[in-house]
């Protein structure tokens, strides 16, 4: 192991360490009837305290994306817009809590589901073993396809009944697991929750993964909504060289100081009082410069369940970063 991942490994630990403090504390005082933009902040102002975030050098620790709180058939992407501010989660509602902690960079991504009905129970844990079975599997030279193959055997083992009708559990193909690097939630690798015959690529020593699972009750195709809260600069392009008006740039010399390659999201451009964001932003976006992530959803009749687990590749497995031995 080089100097370099010794660094990396012990700053995700310290990461770790704190998402998983969160997570404990988010289960002792999630209850229905919370508003989602209040369980958002309550969230993001936790990392904020334990990561020593400052303001001034914004990029040194903090949130590594927005906290999603997607409910029911939304799958993913959903936090609330600063114009969300009454909308809040229900008894009957399952909703999956999915947010990161990066510090110098090196982000913690880790996620669970939220039901306070215990019907539900079976998806949940369709979901839990799933992403379970793909820790067990994951380890230098592991085929991420074969993996994936063996969540979706799993996941499809489980059925749900809901209001007298029984469902067979699906996987969301649309969504996946993913290599994680240095200031970059996506990196080049993808952790699939079904076999991609043509995917050979493999799992490596020194390497970060968000191992990720998607259960559905009634999963057909997904769907982007309209409703975008999540945005990220486009660090697959030399966004540099793409030619832009004053105004724009002083919007990306803003995401750039505040946020870098992390995402970001409308509530946050708000709080920093940043004057007609939502017309540059809109031009980010069109020329490439900024890419979309809209929620993302199911069918309208379906629910959905996620659990996912950071973890670091070693010479023998991997250790996994957001469940430390604490």
């Amino acid at each position: 192991m080089t100097e370099k991942s010794n660094f990396n490994l012990d700053t995700a630990r310290k990461a770790g360490k704190i998402h998983y403090h969160i997570r404990n504390e988010i289960l002792e005082w999630i209850q229905p009837n919370m508003k989602y933009i209040d369980i958002c902040e309550r969230i993001e102002t936790r990392i904020k305290e334990l990561t020593n975030y400052s303001i001034d050098y914004p990029l040194q620790g903090g949130i590594a994306f927005p906290t999603g709180v997607s409910s029911n058939h939304c799958a993913a992407h959903w936090t609330p817009n600063p114009c969300d501010k009454k909308m809040f989660i229900s008894k009957n509602d399952i909703c999956k809590i999915d947010y990161g902690v990066h510090l110098n960079g090196i982000i913690v991504d880790s996620a669970f589901t939220v039901s306070f009905d215990s019907k539900y129970d079976n998806l949940l844990e369709a979901s839990r073993t799933s992403t379970e079975l793909g820790i067990k599997l994951s380890g230098p030279d592991a085929v991420l396809s074969d993996i994936g193959k063996e969540i979706q055997e799993n996941l499809e083992s489980y059925e749900i009944e809901l209001e007298g009708k029984t469902y067979l559990i699906k996987s969301i193909k649309d969504l996946t697991g993913h290599q994680i690097e240095p200031y970059k939630i996506h990196a080049r690798k993808r952790v699939p929750n079904f076999y991609l015959e043509n995917y050979k690529e493999r799992m490596e020593e020194d390497e970060f993964y968000a191992i990720e699972t998607f259960a559905s009750t009634n999963y057909t195709k997904v769907s982007h909504g309209k409703d975008c809260s999540h945005f990220m600069l486009n660090y697959d392009i030399d966004y540099q060289k793409i030619p832009l008006a004053n105004k724009d740039k002083k919007l990306l010399y803003q995401i750039e100081k505040y946020f870098g390659t992390l995402a970001f999201c409308n509530r946050w451009l708000h709080d920093l009082k940043i004057n007609r964001y939502e017309h540059n932003l809109k031009t980010l976006i069109k020329n490439n410069v900024v890419t979309k992530y809209p929620p993302i959803y199911d069918n309208i009749n379906s629910y959905v369940a996620q659990f996912e687990h950071t973890i670091y590749i070693n010479s023998t497995g991997n250790e996994v970063i957001s469940r430390p031995n604490i």
